[in-house]
């Protein structure tokens, strides 16, 4: 037995023998507590979403669960948009600029919080700070270490919050969400976990966080992404702390549970999102929220806009979505789905499965069918506001509305298709497996129709001539002439 292992043993065994005196001084994070509900304050997507200066041009990405695998297609997304300058209202800017909103659960969200922090940096730092990085077996080597050992015996403390920590090593270096709204480096991140008590969508806004009287400004976005990333069996829950009544009442929900349409609408899907948000004001109940993965309730990152939808057909959230959507003349939203194959093997044998094989069917299966749900659902949202804009007036040739879908099950080539949808869920892959999926998300935004359909547009709007899907370096900042704008020079990190 090789020397170091064996210290790691004993250290266990050590640590497990005295339980008592190794848990009771673990120090465990908790969420900080809001004195004074500020509607007008804090992260929050209505005073932080970013749009082109009129707010005419607005653009949408969603990212999914999955991993690296996920992190990896997500990035490609963003290389890919930062190759296309767009001119609008006169204006010249990478496409990439113009992105007001990301939604991100489990790697996705991985991806979509670092370029919130970081914008333009991601380019030369996420690919060697996290996608190079073996993160799993650091995981590994840091829950077996003796100095972490004894904390993972707590009761409070678990591997979750490891990696939470493991995050903020790598990633995040103590960044907050205040961070978030200070820098405005990239656009408005929503991270989605899920509440294991209700199985409910639990998203990280201040509108949430108003919810159980937290102040979401100083909460770290690492244990953010940690608990959307926690997937069931493998890392443990990430815990808050809920102080619901104790900063003042929420007008904001009490408006809308009060709303007159809202017993109309009851059997409508905002009904249920509603009253699991209700809730949380049973302190008495619920006074502890554990999160785990977000991919449980939505691994398609979706679900927010099927809701949108929902709520933009009562009187009393119609005043949100136009405060939101209303002066928006075209909408760009392309969603990632980083979704593989997961087909279980244990209906090939009469043995009773292991239970490594009962918890990957469990979370991977289900996990599975509920997202074909959010397909049919999001087919259904878009469907719905395509109609719109045809009830509208908008030409059926013309439409505002512009949908990629980003998603490996539409890679053409059945070879590679199956290649991709073979690599596993976990936080790492070996470098050709990162390149393939950072080529295809490239690749399957300059095949969509509606992709080409936008630029061409915007081309007609301004008259220009230059506005194509060009070649590029992602990072690469534009220089604007009176004529045809050029791209600079690429970063070190995009020439290499």
């Amino acid at each position: 037995m090789r020397p170091a292992l064996f210290r790691r043993l004993l250290g266990l065994g050590l640590c497990l023998g005295l339980l008592g005196g190794c848990s009771s001084a673990v120090h465990y994070p908790v969420n900080p507590g809001l004195e004074k509900l500020q509607l007008g304050e804090g992260y929050r997507g209505e005073r932080m979403i970013r749009r082109s200066e009129d707010g005419k041009l607005m653009v949408i990405l969603t990212f999914s669960g999955g991993g690296s695998r996920a992190a990896a297609l997500a990035y490609g997304v963003l290389e890919e948009l930062a190759r296309h300058p767009v001119r609008w209202n006169g204006q010249t800017r990478r496409l990439i600029d113009e992105v007001d909103l990301v939604a991100g659960v489990s790697g996705g969200s991985i991806t979509a919080t670092y370029w919130a922090l970081a914008g333009d940096r991601i380019f030369t730092e996420f690919e060697p700070r996290f996608l190079q990085k073996d993160l799993q077996t650091r995981l590994i080597d840091r829950a077996t270490s003796f100095s972490n050992v004894w904390r993972i015996t707590s009761p409070r403390f678990g591997r979750g919050d490891l990696l939470a920590e493991e995050l903020d090593e790598a990633l995040f270096e103590g960044a907050t969400f205040g961070d978030l709204a200070r820098r405005r480096s990239g656009p408005f991140v929503v991270i989605s976990a899920t509440d294991l008590a209700s199985g409910a969508r639990f998203d990280f806004t201040q509108e949430s966080f108003d919810l159980i009287c937290s102040d979401l400004n100083r909460f770290p976005l690492a244990r953010a992404v940690a608990a959307s990333s926690a997937v069931p069996f493998v890392f443990s829950p990430i815990t808050l702390w809920n102080r619901a009544g104790q900063c003042g009442e929420n007008p904001v929900m009490r408006r809308i549970l009060d709303s007159t349409d809202f017993a109309a609408v009851a059997e409508e899907r905002i009904s249920q999102r509603l009253k699991d948000m209700a809730r949380y004001a049973d302190v008495a109940q619920r006074p502890y929220i554990h999160l785990v993965d977000g991919g449980v309730a939505d691994n398609l990152a979706l679900r927010g806009l099927v809701e949108l939808d929902a709520l933009s057909r009562l009187d009393a959230g119609r005043q949100i979505t136009d405060q939101i959507f209303g002066a928006v003349e075209r909408a760009l939203i392309i969603a990632v789905d980083a979704g593989a194959d997961n087909s279980t093997t244990i209906s090939q044998s009469a043995d009773v499965p292991k239970l490594g094989q009962v918890a990957e069917a469990l979370a991977d299966t289900l996990i599975q069918r509920y997202s074909d749900e959010t397909r049919y659902l999001i087919r259904e949202t878009f469907g719905h506001w395509r109609t719109q804009a045809l009830d509208a007036g908008a030409p059926a040739d013309d439409l505002p509305l512009h949908i990629v879908q980003v998603s490996l099950q539409h890679v053409a080539d059945p070879d590679e298709r199956k290649a991709l949808l073979a690599i596993p869920t976990t936080l790492y892959l070996p470098p050709a497996q990162t390149q393939a999926l950072r080529a295809v998300a490239g690749r399957l935004i300059r095949e969509s129709a509606d992709f080409q359909r936008l630029l061409r547009e915007l081309d007609t709007r301004e008259n220009t001539g230059w506005l194509t899907a060009r070649e590029g370096r992602p990072g690469a900042r534009l220089e604007t002439t009176a004529e045809a704008p050029e791209a600079a020079e690429a970063t070190p990190a995009a020439r290499d």
